[in-house]
């Protein structure tokens, strides 16, 4: 996520729990996607090792463990784990750029109608040029024009 100089971080993060949630509800869903398939491959590459070994009869079944957990594996390992910590850093900074852009401006919608519902009808929605819901922004200023011109009819005939 990079950030203008004259923004900050905390207009960056609009909801921190709610964007939060929905990082991980993704990273939930992921890690048990990958953990269910590392089980599907460390079950075959077992099951592919036992054959292996049932056919060559190659290694003294004490010893069948540390040929499997071997250098290649342990380097595997760091790799893939590496890898995966870097999906999740990447993954959660989408999720708080994507939940910037779609729930931003509906903080900013949800403030301009509580104006509104409180009678102040020179409210408008600002949003900026990159965030989503640019048009139901620009609905709903017609709107409050409209109601900030009749709200002022309705003062001139009364007075």
């Amino acid at each position: 996520m990079v950030l203008r100089k004259d923004r900050k971080l905390k207009s960056a993060v609009i909801e921190p729990f709610k964007q939060f949630k929905i990082g991980i509800y993704i990273v939930v869903t992921t890690f048990i996607f990958i953990v269910c398939a590392g089980y599907l491959f460390m079950s075959s590459f077992w099951q592919q090792y036992q054959h292996v070994m049932s056919i060559f009869k190659v290694v003294d079944p004490n010893l069948q463990w540390e040929v499997v957990t071997n250098d290649v594996f342990f380097v595997n390992t760091i790799k893939i784990s590496v890898l995966f910590l870097l999906f999740m850093l990447i993954t959660m900074a989408m999720v708080f750029k994507l939940t910037h852009r779609y729930y931003g401006p509906l903080v900013s919608i949800e403030k301009f109608v509580d104006q509104v519902a409180d009678g102040n009808y020179s409210s408008r929605v600002s949003l900026r040029k990159k965030d989503e819901l640019q048009r139901l922004a620009a609905k709903l200023n017609t709107m409050a024009e409209s109601l900030e011109q009749r709200h002022r009819r309705g003062d001139q005939s009364s007075a």
